[in-house]
């Protein structure tokens, strides 16, 4: 009888330690992982067709965007056309648009250069609407407002 109750007592035991030992353990926040940081190869094809005018101007817009530095680089090289005024705005495709940042402005006594370029830093709602597509750029010249203009796609690098 003695050994019996031994026995129940050792199985009790390893029991016991059995359920105690398969505790599940909690993640913590410094377990989760951060989402890839990713980088745009940042593109625009700016011509009359978004304008409907029938100007023979055209530019192409080049560019990279990275999520980590929140940095958008750009250069734009035209062709037919001499800008007043060269414009990122964000909105729906055929809005006037939201103005986001002028890339360039004539001035009087300035030559006006062959390319332009650049970079400047995004705050979090210009990233969304960027990487929403709702971005595009608006070339103005001495005649038209807007004469021609694109929109900016984005591809993963």
């Amino acid at each position: 009888m003695k050994l019996k109750k031994y026995i129940l007592q050792i199985i009790t035991v390893l029991i016991l330690f059995n359920l105690w030992s398969c505790k599940k353990v909690v993640a913590t926040d410094e377990a989760k992982i951060k989402a890839p940081v990713r980088v745009y190869v940042v593109t625009a094809r700016i011509d009359k067709k978004g304008t409907n005018s029938n100007s023979e101007g055209t530019a192409v817009l080049k560019g990279t965007y990275d999520e980590d530095t929140k940095k958008i680089s750009y250069s734009i090289e035209y062709s037919n056309i001499t800008p007043q005024l060269i414009a990122l705005k964000s909105g729906s495709k055929g809005s006037v648009g939201t103005l986001v940042r002028e890339l360039y402005k004539k001035n009087n006594e300035e030559q006006t250069p062959v390319a332009v370029t650049g970079s400047f830093l995004l705050n979090p709602l210009q990233e969304r609407n960027l990487l929403k597509g709702l971005w595009f750029v608006v070339v103005n010249t001495a005649g038209m407002t807007p004469e021609i203009s694109g929109v900016l796609t984005l591809k993963q690098q």
